[in-house]
């Protein structure tokens, strides 16, 4: 789903546009939230396909200018330790990787497990989500200084902190033409492998 969320227009969070990213979430389904996620999905779907990869789409390759942010639910922080082992190479590529603070401290102990020098954060870990971390988050993105998030989403769970994970998503919608936001976990590891693909092409 391509829903390209105008963050001043009050619709973007009428329960329809909500069940709509909820039901994505759920099914595994790219839900597309921004210019830059629509503009980065068409690239990683062309470069599945086998086509060349388009020169002018240079985000999927400039990750070395860029910070990443990684965030989880508690329900999803086993996808998204599974997901930064498996695609290790492609993140460690970040400029920066930031996170939320429990999902962070797993990361880095995966990160020194996996050789990363343990003197060295691997990702800089914030606040974790209900003391604030997603709003922290936010405020880089909103600064222009954190291009990509991946956000593994539990739409099973009441969420304790759901206003800063609705800044966090007003943020990215906020910078619509800078910020890619993937929110399921097959779809980032569909970007991952995609990454690598346009690398060695």
């Amino acid at each position: 789903a391509i829903y390209l969320i105008d963050p001043v227009d009050p619709s973007s969070i009428f329960p329809e546009a909500i069940a709509l990213k909820r039901q994505c979430v759920i099914h595994g389904k790219p839900f597309i939230s921004t210019v830059a996620t629509a503009r980065d999905w068409i690239e990683m779907e062309r470069i599945h396909a086998g086509l060349a990869a388009d020169p002018a789409a240079d985000d999927l390759n400039a990750f070395e200018q860029q910070t990443l942010a990684l965030i989880a639910h508690d329900a999803r922080k086993p996808q998204m330790l599974a997901f930064a082992a498996e695609h290790f190479d492609v993140l460690s590529r970040f400029k920066q990787r930031i996170g939320t603070g429990t999902t962070g401290q797993r990361l880095n102990e995966m990160a020194w497990s996996r050789g990363w020098p343990r003197e060295q954060a691997w990702i800089e870990r914030f606040q974790s989500g209900p003391l604030g971390g997603d709003a922290q988050i936010a405020d880089r993105v909103l600064e222009h200084q954190c291009q990509r998030a991946i956000f593994f989403e539990d739409p099973h769970v009441a969420r304790q902190h759901e206003a800063d994970i609705q800044l966090l998503e007003r943020a990215v919608t906020t910078v619509t033409d800078e910020a890619v936001c993937i929110t399921a976990p097959n779809i980032a590891a569909r970007w991952a492998s995609a990454a690598v693909l346009r690398q060695q092409g």
